[in-house]
């Protein structure tokens, strides 16, 4: 576990450092950020190159995903039909599409102090980011976002108040 707000605080700062002695340890590596809303919704996404303060292209192995009340998962991937090893034995759903103009960016931005997955070039009304956490932690943002194919990930209007974040990091074939 890379970053834990209940164990290491709701400074902006305080998430920048562990990921970047992550980044310092590990190199790029696969990354999970997992979202607990205070309404117990469980939301996230999976990126296969660690957050940092530069924006980085998502590829094919780049979602978004939710938790849903029966146990499965609604996977956002844009437009892969299949996760590789992500989500295996677990039962998920998956929506498809994305389109040339659109962006897979995972952006962590010390200026405006936001975590941030998606976006497009030509986003239309009502798109946004696929799901932004603010400074503190405290609230975030979900919108439809053309890259991901994503509906907003949360009930509502799309903003939620956070219970708890955790980012996970993996390395593979470092033995």
């Amino acid at each position: 576990r890379i970053y834990s707000l209940s164990r290491d605080g709701d400074s902006f700062i305080s998430f920048e450092k562990h990921i970047t002695n992550w980044n310092a340890k590990f190199g790029d590596s696969s990354t999970l950020l997992v979202v607990k809303t205070t309404k117990g919704e469980v939301i996230g996404g999976y990126a296969d190159a660690i957050a940092t303060s530069s924006p980085r292209p998502g590829t094919a192995r780049s979602c978004l995903f939710r938790a849903e009340k029966d146990g499965s998962f609604t996977v956002y991937d844009g437009k892969q039909n299949s996760l590789g090893t992500f989500f295996e034995g677990s039962p998920h759903r998956l929506k498809s599409g994305g389109t040339e103009g659109s962006s897979k960016k995972i952006l962590l931005d010390s200026t405006r102090r936001i975590i941030a997955f998606g976006g497009g070039l030509g986003m239309k009304s009502g798109d946004g980011f696929g799901l932004c956490l603010e400074d503190g932690f405290a609230r975030g943002t979900t919108a439809r976002c053309e890259a991901f194919c994503n509906e907003p990930l949360v009930e509502g209007d799309g903003v939620f108040d956070v219970l708890d974040v955790e980012v996970y990091g993996f390395v593979f074939g470092q033995f």
